[in-house]
């Protein structure tokens, strides 16, 4: 893992984006823009960015969601060099209306639910219905817990099509079970629990076990937050072994000795543990696991790293 690549090519990407965002986007939010093209590996293109988000902001209302601070990190996903500007706004709206028809409620976060949906209009209809029932079983969960931001987990989880009463009730279960070895209450454990779900729909107490030791080992090391708790839960399901945690910890540490992230250390775990995850299943080293929970591991892996950053900057995701 060549570890001065990776940071200079998000301190290359963070000032194109910068230079283009001037002084009217938050530091934070350019910071998950800048993560999003590392990540995603896509070079950063101020002309096609800048057309986005004007396709963006002619089809949203004044009152709508998208406008604002969130427009430019909305602006970063859609921005794709195979897919007319367009088009690909024109798609997103096609899916957050499906949603909305789903039974979702019109936020920022139906959005980002949107943005990990298939491509084939054909599907939509049936992916928005399998995720409100899984966001319905869980809101019968934990009804004060399970928001809006869960919107996105519904959405990839419920691509398993697995029974959404009988995941919720796990998803609840992991949930008790890790808050009672330390593990802090709130959403980011439901995130927690949800993610544990995601490959196998029965109890299985020895991830608790590693989820635990992992948490231990290394909040010792990188300044760890609840908001980094989904990251535990993909090093679970993926059986990281040991040596491989050890690379993602001093690649955070290497990363948050940067400039860069002088002043947000906590997103330098968050940018660190998707890339390394993200190497992790290109590089073939997970085993046992199917293709089609491979791509779905891919796209949860990404949202997951966007949301911990951007939930960091409540006027993002307000």
């Amino acid at each position: 893992m060549d570890w001065e690549t990776v940071k200079l090519e998000m301190e290359w990407t963070h000032k194109k984006v910068t230079s283009l965002a001037g002084w009217s986007v938050d530091e934070k939010t350019v910071l998950t823009i800048a993560v999003y093209y590392v990540l995603s590996q896509k070079d950063f293109n101020s002309e096609s960015f800048l057309r986005t988000m004007d396709a963006l902001k002619s089809r949203a209302g004044w009152l709508s969601p998208v406008r604002g601070d969130f427009l430019p990190m909305l602006a970063s996903f859609l921005e794709n060099s195979m897919i007319a500007v367009e088009d690909s706004v024109q798609l997103l709206f096609t899916k957050q209306q499906t949603i909305r028809k789903a039974g979702f409620k019109n936020t920022v976060h139906s959005y980002l639910a949107a943005t990990v949906m298939t491509s084939n209009p054909a599907t939509f209809k049936a992916e928005a219905k399998q995720a409100k029932r899984l966001y319905d079983s869980m809101k019968k969960q934990h009804f004060l817990l399970t928001s809006d931001e869960d919107y996105s987990y519904a959405m990839l989880l419920g691509k398993a099509n697995n029974d959404p009463v009988e995941q919720a009730a796990l998803m609840r279960r992991y949930y008790d079970a890790l808050n009672k070895v330390g593990f802090k209450s709130g959403s980011e454990l439901q995130w927690l629990s949800q993610v544990l779900t995601m490959d196998c729909c029965t109890y299985d107490g020895k991830r608790v076990e590693r989820a635990e030791r992992l948490m231990s080992h290394i909040r010792k090391r990188v300044n760890l937050k609840p908001m980094h708790y989904p990251v535990i839960g993909f090093i679970t399901i993926l059986n990281c072994t040991d040596e491989q945690v050890e690379q993602l910890i001093n690649l955070s540490n290497f990363i948050a000795k940067g400039e860069l992230f002088k002043w947000h250390k906590t997103l330098a775990f968050s940018f660190a543990s998707g890339y390394f995850l993200q190497q992790v299943m290109e590089d073939g080293t997970v085993n046992n696991f199917p293709a089609d929970i491979d791509i779905l591991i891919q796209q949860a892996i990404m949202a997951a790293s966007i949301a911990t950053i951007a939930s960091t900057t409540t006027s993002v995701l307000s």
